[in-house]
């Protein structure tokens, strides 16, 4: 016997370095494979994987220049922010610095993200060895958890949200509490040392760890009786006391989340981070299957991006699950496994059933996503816990079947190919491409150090924040992108949203001098080869600087006080302006196609842009889900709506205007306004005013008749003051 459990633990030691090296080799093999001879390329896709290179950047800077890491002033200049909301990635970027200073950025990025999948898919694999004692049924179910595709998904944008072998080694040292292994002291010391490190790497994981681990806790209760019950109730002290342990560790970062002001509502639309009803069973473009025609056309419909289309079950896993309940119900512990994964997979589903996109009755989630803590979760995101229930449901099937061997292989073969991975290498990598400006220190020669730069392309649809780590942050940024985290007074600033390009500004040029002057802008850095810079040609023209075109870019070196007069205008005064310009003008056009005789009832922007009845400037984006600031629609009762967003203070004069002659007003929507209203006075929130025929006819023969004032003055007339 004594020889038995030596082979055991043997077999144990080497099939773990064995599962280890086996899914590494998978993830070079499916997705980095597509890295080789081209060092400028990264896997992913799009501008967060260039967010996080900064963020890798700007741990190493901030420490070696003595800077606080959490605040800072070298992006959104000169007002700074407070980083400890973003996707700080502390640990991964503590980690990365040895290899920032060999690699660089890119190569840096593209060997933790290497490494990614496979940790979670290992840490998944022990905790399925832990279950069921057998190999093969355990390499399964880690390869399941780690490669599924919510990984697949995530990986492509957010490293953040990938790095989460914590969460399988969390309900591994659960197990070994539970059955008596490990004393309560020793418990809450790992405990707390997991919850910090997956603190350290992604905030988000770590609270919606805590909701899916304290329901579970909950459920678990509810469904074992005797000394198991007894048990489960024994977590919960140490359970707590690891929590406390970790929480001082994390107090440093935790006093600049929570101790400099925090969200109080959600930071992102729940209803648009939830899994429609057919992303269930038709995969999109990450998996194999998903490049079929009808695939992709369905996906299409999703109100997701491809990234957080990480829903994807397919029909091999639901009837394996079916299967799996069948035969585990009368089990305490399938009776849990199967309950948790129905909970987690409606719960994803968000506050609304959406199907291709189109949304329908409430869900759960509708009241379940207002209590604290849960409100900031993410429905969709959630998927990580559903297949981390099925990878154990897998090992325990395959470890316990009477199944033959052939068998066994053909199912495991069915579940594999359902959820492979797409084959193209090019689809998982992107080229990082950056003007030579920014390589070969030429901005030493244009640009004075710290510098506040205004980039062209904007935030998220550029890579300005890896221009300025690839400069080792010779200039400060006046924006950037950090997420949905930006300071208050950039988000009301109209120009903002017009550099993102598909949608119109009225006076744009008189926008963008406001918002340098507001925001002691020195110089414009420009890509012409942006998609947008087309857009924004014009209003660059107006401030009658000729630009350097150098190395790759267009710098427009704005002279000390050239825009002063804008700069005494208020931010309330340069937002409202730009909100009464535009609402008033969709007013009158929307009267226009009323009065003209068209269809209520297929009144859209693209319409009226369509009919002429907009601005020849205006830009609309027709596309599903595209971005905007302002919509309008028909309502009930052959009522006319009409969004903008802004701040209170922004769209009051439009509250104030219109509320004798609408119908009804929602502000922030879709809470009905009143004059008794007291809307949070720091947010961009959207404003809904509905008309009924004649009160909309009545409001533009009003704006005729008595023009307001932003249409009777100049932009900068009270500038004087």
């Amino acid at each position: 016997m004594a020889t038995n459990a030596v082979k055991r633990t043997i077999i144990c030691r080497h099939g773990g370095w064995s599962a280890a090296l086996l899914y590494l080799f998978l993830f070079e093999l499916f997705f980095a494979r597509g890295l080789f001879r081209h060092p400028s390329f990264f896997i992913g896709r799009d501008t967060d994987p260039p967010q996080t290179m900064w963020f890798f950047k700007w741990w190493l800077f901030s420490l070696s220049h003595g800077f606080n890491p959490f605040i800072t002033d070298w992006v959104w200049a000169p007002l700074g922010i407070n980083l400890a909301w973003t996707a700080l990635v502390p640990l991964p970027s503590l980690i990365s610095i040895p290899l920032q200073v060999t690699v660089g950025e890119p190569g840096t990025y593209n060997i933790i993200a290497t490494l990614a999948l496979p940790l979670a898919a290992f840490s998944a694999f022990l905790l399925c060895r832990r279950v069921t004692g057998v190999f093969w049924p355990s390499i399964l179910g880690g390869y399941i958890f780690g490669f599924s595709p919510y990984m697949l998904g995530q990986v492509l944008e957010h490293l953040v949200l990938v790095v989460v072998f914590p969460v399988p080694l969390i309900v591994l040292l659960t197990l070994k509490k539970l059955e008596g292994e490990i004393s309560p002291r020793r418990f809450t010391t790992l405990l707390a040392v997991l919850l910090a490190v997956q603190f350290l790497c992604s905030v988000e994981i770590f609270a919606t760890v805590t909701i899916v681990g304290g329901f579970a806790l909950l459920l678990a209760l509810a469904l074992f009786d005797g000394e198991m019950r007894a048990r489960l109730a024994g977590l919960i002290a140490p359970t707590i006391a690891g929590y406390a342990i970790a929480g001082a560790v994390l107090s440093p970062y935790l006093f600049y989340m929570l101790g400099l002001g925090f969200p109080h509502s959600p930071i992102w639309v729940p209803g648009t981070y939830s899994a429609d009803l057919l992303a269930f069973l038709v995969p999109t473009e990450t998996i194999m299957l998903g490049t079929a025609r009808a695939a992709t056309a369905i996906a299409s419909t999703f109100q997701c991006l491809i990234s957080e289309n990480g829903a994807y079950l397919g029909i091999a896993i639901i009837v394996f699950v079916e299967l799996f309940r069948r035969r585990y119900w009368r089990v305490p512990a399938g009776k849990f496994l199967t309950i948790l994964f129905v909970v987690i997979v409606i719960a994803a589903m968000g506050p609304s059933l959406q199907v291709a996109g189109r949304e329908g009755i409430w869900m759960p989630w509708a009241l379940a996503g207002r209590l604290p803590l849960i409100s900031i979760a993410l429905p969709v995101r959630l998927m990580m816990y559903a297949f981390l229930v099925v990878a154990v449901m897998v090992a325990m099937w395959f470890a316990r079947s009477t199944a033959r061997p052939p068998t066994k292989c053909v199912a495991a073969a069915v579940i594999l190919l359902s959820i492979a991975p797409n084959p193209s290498a090019s689809f998982w990598v992107s080229r990082l491409d950056i003007p030579a400006f920014f390589t070969d220190r030429t901005y030493a020669n244009e640009l004075q150090p710290r510098a506040i730069v205004l980039p062209l392309p904007w935030g998220q649809r550029g890579n300005c924040m890896y221009w300025q780590s690839q400069s080792d942050m010779y200039f400060r940024l006046a924006g950037g992108y950090t997420g949905e985290f930006a300071p208050f007074e950039f988000q009301r600033m109209p120009v903002v949203n017009y550099f993102y390009g598909g949608i119109d500004l009225p006076e744009a040029a008189d926008q963008l001098k406001s918002y340098l002057a507001r925001f002691n802008v020195q110089a414009i850095v420009a890509d012409p080869a942006e998609a947008n810079f087309s857009i924004f040609e014009q209003p660059l023209a107006s401030l009658g600087i000729a630009p350097i075109k150098d190395r790759g870019v267009w710098i427009y070196k704005i002279p000390p006080g050239a825009f002063a007069a804008y700069g005494r205008l208020s931010g309330t005064e340069v937002e409202a302006r730009a909100n009464a310009l535009r609402f008033d003008t969709i007013v009158e056009a929307a009267a226009k196609y009323l009065s003209d005789g068209h269809d209520p009832a297929k009144l859209s922007a693209p319409e009226l842009k369509r009919l002429n009845l907009l601005p020849s400037d205006w830009l609309v984006d027709a596309t599903p889900h595209g971005y905007t600031d302002w919509l309008i629609g028909p309502s009930s009762g052959r009522r006319v709506g009409i969004i903008i967003v802004g701040s209170y203070e922004g769209v009051k004069p439009l509250l104030d205007r219109y509320g004798a002659t609408a119908s009804e007003i929602q502000y922030p929507a879709p809470t009905r306004w009143t004059r008794d209203s007291n809307p949070p006075r720091d947010t961009i929130k959207p404003l809904l005013i509905i008309f009924d025929s004649a009160g909309l006819q009545s409001a533009a023969n009003e704006l005729r008749a008595s023009p307001p004032p932003e249409r009777t003055t100049s932009f900068i007339a009270n500038s004087g003051r």
